[in-house]
């Protein structure tokens, strides 16, 4: 099942909205600069928006915050589209999802500069803007929408992992629709904290270069409405990863960011030479960007061009996965026939100890529209967090090839294969259909009970294992249902008649042949039954089996 992109609103120090920050992104024009607004005494460049932000005169106490009005801003630019999606879906069936860093700290620090100054503090000050959950509550609240919404705050991932987990949802059939990326503001705490590290420049940023000395911090939103329905840019994959190397250093041998990436193309069903340009995580930190050069050296090579856009926008934080898939976002749009990178800009001298890595000049074109982008985000911690963007397919190459019939992909033979046919079947899911006929297995001449629903599910995953090693040319494997998590069936019993489609969605998978799916039944337009089902496929079946040998 594809999740897309389908609509995207976007502010940043490079502008409010897609035109203005499009046009200053391909032009090579920053929104990096000097201030003293965060650092009084010091001055410092900054990823500052400067542009007008709604009015949060509206809201509770609780939610008012300039992390909040971004947020609006962004949501301003997509809101018919969000509108119009809850009415068609329904309000218990679009959630929100948000990633962010600092939320409100900035109004208490406003607070607490007051107390000392006055005694108390500032007058409609709330504790609760503070409060990490905000921006979730608050587009929740704006929209009214009653679906999942919740907030991920992993710093420099948490947008990243916002918009994994809103595919997911839709993926999982938990939502039709969902409002997911970040949203961050600039406060004197976060840049004191890295400055109290050593980590922030005292000019503008300038990743991969022999000369790079630190970050500059930005601020900004972008959302995005995700749904199934066809648009130009999908969510192609994803991947995470948790190294725990340090709280404040990545793994210098980049294995974390190695299985997020890796993850990434798996999820998606690319390899490394089917990415046309990577948005590198690229801090302009000493330790980042050797980590993160090698492993894309590694990984992909030193051909693919690549660049970082945080001296376009500052280092925006939580919000700084989601706004930089927004830049990818662009580059993917139909309209850029000539396929135009987001450039690198840096001082252009490269550090000998650095892999060399293709960095986007200003004005570079791929010639030809771009297929698929790479996106990486590696936080404090450890918490690694890649997005592939994808340009989708016409619908005439969307249609796959004709699918196998059930029997080539399941282990089982002859009445035991209780599959009608495969609907449709990628990476991650597998849609089959079941008819139930008077002498379909376990039928007592009017229904099969409802717990037979188990094992359609289990042969559904089955059958998407199978269709994934006849891809890859390997032998079709026998494998285990180790159990299930609160199997639910809204029906006693699948009368005859009855046509269920049986859905498996891959949710996890371990290197160790370990998986859960989640997975349902529906029948009617209705949802039937549903569970989370644990399976495990050894590399060697037969040592598991009784008498040594698989039938």
């Amino acid at each position: 099942m594809n999740v897309y992109l389908n609509e995207c609103g976007i502010v940043c120090a490079l502008g409010t909205g897609l035109e203005e920050v499009r046009a200053n992104l391909f032009a090579g024009t920053s929104g990096v600069l000097p201030t003293t607004d965060c650092s009084p005494g010091r001055e410092l460049p900054l990823g500052q928006v400067r542009a007008a932000l709604p009015s949060i005169d509206h809201l509770p106490a609780a939610q008012r915050s300039r992390n909040n009005a971004l947020a609006l801003a962004a949501l301003a630019q997509i809101r018919p589209a969000v509108d119009a999606a809850i009415a068609r879906f329904g309000a218990d069936r679009v959630g929100v999802i948000v990633g962010t860093s600092t939320s409100g700290i900035a109004e208490t620090e406003k607070a607490l500069l007051h107390r000392v100054a006055h005694g108390d503090l500032a007058p409609g000050f709330h504790y609760g803007q503070q409060e990490m959950g905000s921006p979730a509550a608050l587009l929740a609240d704006e929209l009214g929408v009653e679906g999942p919404a919740y907030v991920h705050s992993s710093a420099c991932s948490s947008s990243a992992k916002a918009m994994a987990s809103a595919a997911r949802l839709i993926r999982m059939g938990l939502c039709d629709a969902v409002v997911a990326g970040g949203a961050d503001s600039l406060c004197a705490f976060t840049v004191a904290g890295f400055s109290a590290l050593e980590s922030v420049s005292a000019v503008r940023c300038n990743p991969m270069s022999a000369n790079r000395n630190g970050i500059n911090i930005g601020e900004g939103a972008a959302l995005f409405l995700l749904t199934r329905e066809p648009a130009a840019v999908m969510l192609a994959g994803w991947g995470e990863s948790s190294d725990g190397h340090h709280m404040s250093a990545p793994d210098p041998a980049g294995n974390g960011a190695r299985i997020a990436m890796a993850d990434a193309l798996r999820r998606a069903g690319l390899q490394p030479a089917d990415i046309d340009y990577i948005n590198m995580h690229g801090t302009a930190t000493q330790q980042n960007d050797a980590m993160e050069s090698t492993v894309i050296a590694g990984l992909f090579g030193c051909e693919v061009p690549a660049s970082s856009t945080k001296p376009f926008t500052g280092h925006t934080l939580g919000a700084a996965a989601a706004i930089e898939a927004a830049l990818c976002w662009l580059a993917l749009q139909p309209e850029n026939a000539r396929g135009a990178l987001p450039p690198h800009l840096w001082d252009g001298a490269p550090d000998p100890a650095l892999p060399a890595l293709n960095l986007v000049p200003v004005g570079a074109t791929l010639g030809r529209p771009l297929r698929h982008v790479l996106s990486t985000s590696f936080a404090f911690g450890g918490s690694n967090a890649v997005l592939v963007l994808g340009r989708a397919a016409p619908p005439a190459r969307q249609a796959e090839a004709a699918l196998p019939p059930v029997a080539e992909v399941l282990p089982h033979s002859g009445s035991m294969v209780l599959l009608d046919r495969l609907v449709s079947v990628d990476n991650d899911d597998l849609c089959a259909e079941v008819t139930i006929r008077p002498d379909s297995m376990f039928c007592d001449g009017a229904a099969v009970g409802a717990w037979v629903g188990i094992e359609y599910m289990a042969q559904a995953i089955a059958a998407h294992a199978g269709w994934l090693a006849r891809r890859n040319g390997d032998p079709v494997k026998v494998g285990f249902l180790l159990g299930s998590r609160k199997y639910e069936a809204g029906v006693p019993a699948f009368a005859v008649g009855s046509v269920l489609r049986v859905h498996a969605h891959r949710a996890l998978q371990g290197d160790n042949g370990l998986g859960a799916f989640e997975c349902r039944i529906d029948a009617g337009g209705s949802t039937v039954a549903t569970a989370t089902v644990t399976v495990y496929q050894p590399d060697n079946v037969n040592e598991f089996l009784s008498g040594g040998t698989a039938a």
